[in-house]
């Protein structure tokens, strides 16, 4: 009878659970540690991870705190609980001599913008994964480079960059996965303003790619496009490609009847096009003296979303009383857009963060910067949820477990090893450990799981009880010394 667990079964084990664990258990053994350190293995528990998205229950968010002067973090329940019980995830960075702007969410990851709080300028872009509480060393931006302003834009997403010399540029960048070559990329985009007759021109300056998996910037300059990308418009990572919204130069850059989808594919490296819904086209050619409207991108059900933001003449333009969120539910075909809701607040509405699990809009009101849940069927009234920022800062995206932690030098996967890679966290009302069970695996799915191919396991009765311990609360909150008492009698066994 063996007197250990087949390498499969216990990446099986693993795979069940939270990535902080996973990674812990590295130093249980030689054995643990060459099977979590396998790439085949790293990438197998990211794809579960990534394709169990739709079942997750946990909500990661950030938004911008004008008074602290930096983006706060915090992980909640999508429940009862939102706005109650949360926890505050502390960046592992530096704020001695930077600022940090996020660029985005997307898989498990969180990309930032570093910026310099002497010059005011872009330095470098970072990564960080706030599941195991690893961020990258940062990775340096080339010029040109311009100063920021702003962290946000009151119109708007991201920061306004500027050159206070004889050229001025405008930036904007994107941040998403690949899953073709299961990657991470960073697109930028700067333009070069030019000052003509008939007013101001953006030409482009640059358009670089940032991979992950290689840790360098590609310059794609030759392959940009002929539209231009809104500087203030938010983006969003769908079916393996960046959307944003953007207009073609030469027109009136309000006339939303030349706004467009601009769309890149992070496989190919391709810039494309999508069209607005024709609804939306003929209400925006509609528009009245002094009225304003506003078209962004958005998440919604893993769908790419176009919210259509209306005001009526002669109110201010930050101020949007209402909004339609329109789904296209099938990719780059635009016959498939559907209006979906329509979302009204007397607070204003800033932006739309996306859909709860129990169908309320999330999103970040202009009084007091507070956010709110909107029920889209049940009128206007909302909900305080009990966070305040900057009411376009929010960006908000399913919390994924994910074993991101290294990238490729010289082709050859390295482990992070910058210094102070690791995220503390606070707790707000409520107590929580660092060894919790995944949401959802209860007494029953552990026992199931540990079955399989099982039957040389050699236990202690320790061992026995504990699994067959009946839980009161949903999920099983793990005990690395049942872990290790596996190890006493089939993991040093195989050392020996």
């Amino acid at each position: 009878m063996s007197d250990y667990l087949p390498d499969e079964v216990l990446a099986n084990i693993f795979f069940k659970l939270p990535a902080k664990t996973v990674l812990d258990c590295r130093c249980v053994c030689k054995v643990w540690c060459s099977i979590i350190s396998d790439s085949n293995f790293l990438s197998n528990y990211n794809k579960l991870s990534f394709n169990n998205n739709k079942n997750n229950k946990r909500l990661l968010l950030s938004h911008y705190d004008s008074k602290q002067r930096k983006e706060i973090f915090t992980l909640h329940s999508d429940d009862k609980s939102f706005g109650q019980k949360f926890e505050e995830l502390e960046l592992p960075f530096d704020h001695g001599l930077s600022n940090y702007m996020i660029i985005g969410f997307c898989c498990g990851l969180v990309c930032l913008l570093e910026i310099s709080k002497a010059g005011r300028s872009p330095v470098s872009i970072l990564f960080w994964n706030p599941s195991v509480g690893y961020s990258f060393k940062p990775f340096p931006i080339e010029p040109p480079v311009g100063r920021i302003l702003q962290p946000y834009s009151r119109r708007g997403y991201g920061p306004s960059i500027k050159f206070n010399g004889e050229e001025a540029f405008l930036s904007c960048f994107g941040f998403g996965f690949d899953p073709k070559s299961n990657d991470y990329k960073v697109v930028r985009i700067v333009y070069r303003l030019e000052n003509t007759c008939e007013g101001s021109k953006r030409v482009i300056e640059v358009v670089d790619v940032f991979t992950l998996g290689t840790g360098e910037w590609e310059n794609i300059t030759e392959s940009a496009p002929s539209y231009v990308i809104k500087q203030d418009s938010a983006h969003v990572c769908v079916n393996g490609a960046l959307h944003w919204i953007g207009y073609y130069e030469g027109s009136d850059e309000r006339l939303v009847s030349q706004l467009i989808i601009a769309v890149f594919g992070l496989n190919d490296e391709v810039f494309k096009e999508f069209k607005l819904p024709d609804n939306v086209m003929r209400e925006s050619n509609e528009l009245g003296v002094g009225e304003r409207q506003k078209i962004s991108v958005g998440l919604i059900n893993q769908s790419l979303a176009l919210i259509h933001y209306h005001t009526n003449a002669n109110t201010y333009v930050q101020f949007f009383y209402r909004c339609c969120i329109w789904v296209m539910n099938e990719h780059g075909v635009a016959e498939s857009w559907t209006k979906l809701y329509d979302v009204h607040s007397h607070l204003g509405l800033g932006k739309i963060l996306g859909l709860r699990r129990n169908g309320e809009v999330l999103v970040g009101t202009v009084e007091k910067g507070k956010l709110s849940a909107i029920n889209p069927k049940g009128g206007r009234r909302s909900r305080n949820m009990n966070v305040r920022g900057e009411p376009w800062s929010f960006y908000m995206d399913a919390f994924m477990e994910c074993l991101i932690i290294y990238k490729k030098v010289n082709g050859v996967p390295t482990m992070s090893t910058y210094a102070g890679a690791t995220t503390s966290r606070r707790t707000l009302g409520v107590r929580t450990s660092s060894y919790k069970w995944a949401p959802g695996l209860g007494t029953s799915s552990y026992k199931q799981a540990l079955g399989a191919g099982t039957s040389g396991v050699k236990m202690t009765e320790k061992g026995k009880e504990i699994i067959e311990e009946e839980e009161e609360e949903q999920g099983l909150w793990l005990d690395l010394g049942l872990m290790f008492a596996y190890h006493r009698h089939f993991a040093l066994g195989r050392m020996e």
